[in-house]
């Protein structure tokens, strides 16, 4: 009896130790086959779950478009970079504006010139009784206006009154000729790199008062020596051409030089001795001097303000 219990437990155990062991084998069996089929998938799963674990929270940082968040960054952006506009003021602001010219302006000019008679049919200054052509001072004053016509060109014409006395001598004797004019220059003006300007035109002279200071001679014709009464006058109206360059000194004040010339005689109407035969020379209808064809030249040096 105790053989057949023995006999039953060693048969129960080996079952048991068969049966444990083949519960290790399944075991082992089916994780290594779950890992090398499933592990492609099980691999992918993972990943796509970390994908979505990333993307959470850029999804959460970048919001939608439909989202008014992105006013705010547009108006950081329009704060951070400036329009075109405003830089290009700030760049006007830095560099200095062109000097602006309004299309209409008047203003003052007076002026010192250095005047000289020419063109006389005879030469003076080879004339021993004759200490060359009158020459001398004089000054002048008044109103100019301008006009525009095309960017950097202006009609700019002046009245100006005219004073200038001129002298020389002849046979010893000091001869002084001084007039008052209102001479009229028609001008066009061309601004020249911005402060420097160019002016030329025609000039108009109407003389106002005229006077010769001419010391006595003593004349003998037809055996009778007396002193002359030498008659000379000028012409009530002449006509010339100017030109001349300025620059602007401050502001509306500039500085310039300006040439005329007359192109009409000063004394058309003056005779002199060799316009008469002897015993014709009345009192005060002659001069001793040959005055034909005098024309004036002058050198002028001027000061001028525009008020506008």
């Amino acid at each position: 009896m105790k053989k057949i219990w023995t006999l039953i437990a060693s048969t129960m155990l080996v079952a048991s130790v068969a049966f444990a062991q083949d519960d290790y084998d399944y075991a082992d069996q089916s994780e290594e086959q779950y890992t090398e089929q499933e592990q492609a998938e099980i691999q992918a799963e993972d990943q796509a779950s970390d994908a979505s674990e990333e993307e959470q929270p850029s999804v959460a940082e970048e919001p939608a478009p439909s989202q008014p968040v992105a006013a705010p960054i547009s108006s950081q952006a329009n704060v951070q970079e400036p329009e075109p506009a405003n830089t290009e003021e700030d760049n006007s602001a830095q560099e200095p504006a062109p000097r602006q010219v309004n299309r209409f302006g008047f203003g003052l000019r007076v002026a010192f010139d250095y005047g000289r008679m020419f063109g006389f049919k005879e030469d003076m200054d080879n004339d021993s009784d004759i200490s060359g052509s009158p020459s001398g001072i004089g000054f002048e004053a008044g109103l100019m206006v301008r006009f525009q016509m095309i960017p950097n060109l202006f009609f700019a014409p002046e009245v100006n009154v005219a004073y200038i006395s001129t002298n020389h001598e002849y046979m010893g004797s000091e001869r002084k000729y001084n007039s008052v004019d209102l001479e009229i220059p028609l001008l066009m003006r061309g601004i020249v790199a911005d402060r420097f300007y160019v002016t030329g035109g025609p000039q108009v002279v109407f003389s106002m008062s005229s006077k010769a200071e001419i010391e006595p001679l003593k004349v003998t014709s037809v055996g009778i020596t007396k002193e002359s009464e030498e008659k000379i006058d000028q012409a009530s109206f002449g006509f010339g051409i100017a030109a001349g360059a300025g620059f602007n000194i401050y502001e509306g004040l500039f500085i310039d030089l300006r040439y005329y010339m007359g192109l009409t005689e000063l004394y058309p109407d003056v005779k002199s001795m060799d316009d008469f035969n002897d015993g014709d020379v009345a009192e005060g209808d002659f001069y001793m001097i040959n005055m034909s064809g005098a024309r004036m030249m002058k050198f002028k040096v001027g000061i001028s303000y525009w008020f506008k």
